[in-house]
């Protein structure tokens, strides 16, 4: 899996579990799924100016 896939992936995942948290009333946790999609996404457009 390229490393493009990967944080595409994982971007996903954090995107979801903060809608998730976010519906649960689960602040706290949603804040920091938005936090780390927040950090793969810098990764991921980093990754695009590059390639």
């Amino acid at each position: 899996m390229s490393k493009k896939h990967y944080l595409l992936n994982v971007t996903g995942f954090f995107t979801q579990l903060e809608e998730r948290m976010n519906a649960d009333c689960r602040p706290n946790i949603a804040n920091h799924a938005k936090k780390q999609y927040e950090k793969y996404n810098r990764q991921l457009e980093a990754l695009k100016e590059l390639g």
